[in-house]
């Protein structure tokens, strides 16, 4: 599959103008007000647009034009404008580097390991570097072992208004392992023995101790684990020992649970140099660098084609994955992007020029991946991004929404947060039309009062919003019902 070159004016494909081709808003459609009274909604909570992807005709709406958050529904504008910008073959390139002499199977000299944003780098592909540095003879390295990761810049979290805890808020850095998520493991002693405790940075073929990671003993109610503070009043899990997390174990918790790697760099550098022990070279402990002009390449891994990358985090949502590939894409326009608001802006700015006469009013996305309660979207802009992405890119949409199936011939990315459900793609209806469709429902008060409570060292989402979803669910289900029979 190939997809047009990036156009400043055609990013997201040739889009055509919303208001000019759509019915005037108001358009009839199927009755949508039995089912979100059914569900128990309000209707100011809900809002879709159903239309034609070809004329852009408006078959059906409920305010089209208020914004509403979007959650990972973000995922599909921010796919289509990386593959528009860096093509569908782009493959992110991890690296090592030497510095000096290698002779006698000692390397006098520096190895660097240099991150190019994979969003997909496992230990596997460490080894495979490692490998490829045991074919050229070094057993051990005199020098030092740095690892660079100036290719983008590097976070400890996608959104602070998440909590601590949050294995699907991690870190974000050029050399990202195993999806920046390490396990932690502990084990009630017996009586008069200490807990143990430990990490491990996992991978499909196994798990590697991760020494990045040391963890406090402590006791207390409430809340397994709270990253320590420094005297700023924030996480000290960005000082250069490494991040640093209390424990206090609590009754009936698991005895094995997902954590956030909130230094990459630093975690995957400490799993290179694990594996690098188990390969036979022996390396000094990692520190931070940057490849310089007079380095030599010694070993390459690539990813697989964006394209790939892109359909898997369609459909598995990856947070991770999306904001390297985004700020992969927003770089290569604007080199100077820093964050993910910049990032997300820079990607957007396009969308809004190829389709001018669509109103932007309201548009906020603060990141590639949907994680933040603060983006906001109408219904009406996301018509005008699925039309732009085009077939080549909807056709990587899933027919599942969170694992579970949808209807027959629904293609389409979805969306979840507490008190925030969207979905967003193609449907196929019972007279064989194909039609795009955008769906959200948020109730903003409740959310606002949730994150008003909000304790970061909670991960667990309160029932109350869990009741909320199922809900929201079955509402969304209930729409597609009644578009896929009545159009």
């Amino acid at each position: 599959m190939r997809l047009p070159t990036f156009s400043i004016l055609f990013l997201l494909g040739c889009l055509t103008a919303v208001s000019a081709c759509a019915s005037p808003y108001g358009a009839t459609g199927p009755d949508d007000q039995a089912a979100i009274a059914r569900n128990g909604f309000s209707a100011d909570d809900v809002g879709y647009v159903l239309f034609d992807p070809d004329s852009g005709a408006v078959l059906a709406e409920r305010q089209p034009a208020k914004p509403f958050a979007p959650a990972s529904v973000a995922k599909l504008p921010a796919m289509a404008a990386a593959l528009a910008v860096l093509g569908p073959d782009h493959r992110f390139e991890t690296t090592l580097h030497i510095t000096g002499r290698l002779g006698g199977g000692v390397l006098d000299g520096d190895l660097i390991l240099k991150g190019g944003g994979d969003p997909s780098l496992s230990s596997e592909g460490l080894a495979e570097l490692l490998r490829d540095l045991g074919a050229l003879g070094v057993t051990r390295v005199t020098g030092r072992f740095l690892y660079d990761t100036s290719a983008l810049p590097e976070m400890p979290e996608i959104d602070a208004g998440q909590p601590w805890t949050a294995g699907y808020n991690t870190g974000v850095g050029a050399l990202s392992l195993n999806f920046n998520r390490f396990r932690f493991d502990w084990a009630r002693p017996a009586a008069g023995q200490p807990v143990r405790v430990s990490a491990w940075s996992v991978s499909d073929t196994g798990r590697v101790p991760l020494d990045s990671v040391t963890v406090q003993l402590g006791a207390g109610a409430g809340a397994a684990f709270t990253p320590l503070i420094a005297m700023d009043g924030e996480p000290a899990n960005g000082e250069p020992g490494g991040e640093r997390w209390r424990f206090a174990p609590q009754p009936n918790m698991a005895a094995s649970l997902w954590l956030p790697v909130t230094r990459p760099g630093l975690a995957a550098a400490h799993v290179f140099r694990r594996l690098a022990v188990e390969a036979g070279i022996a390396l000094p402990a990692p520190a931070p660098g940057a490849v310089p002009p007079t380095a030599t390449l010694a070993a390459l891994h690539r990813s697989e084609p964006l394209e790939v990358l892109a359909r898997q985090v369609l459909r598995y949502s990856n947070n991770l994955s999306a904001e390297l590939i985004g700020l992969a894409a927003a770089r290569r326009l604007d080199p100077a992007v820093q964050t993910l608001p910049e990032s997300a802006a820079v990607l957007t700015a396009p969308a809004m020029l190829a389709a001018p006469r669509t109103d932007w009013t309201g548009l906020r996305l603060l990141n590639h991946s949907g994680l933040s309660a603060a983006s906001r979207i109408t219904p009406a802009q996301t018509m005008a991004l699925i039309q732009g992405a085009g077939p080549a890119v909807l056709a990587l949409l899933p027919g599942e929404d969170e694992g579970k199936v949808l209807p027959p011939g629904v293609r389409a990315k979805s969306g979840t947060l507490a008190y925030a459900k969207a979905l967003a793609g193609t449907l196929k209806t019972a007279g064989g039309r194909t039609l795009g469709f955008a769906f959200f429902v948020t109730d903003e008060a409740q959310r606002a009062a949730m994150d008003r409570t909000m304790d970061r060292r909670i991960a667990e989402i309160p029932p109350k919003a869990r009741a909320w979803l199922a809900r929201a669910r079955k509402l969304q289900a209930d729409l597609l019902e009644l578009w896929i029979a009545g159009l």
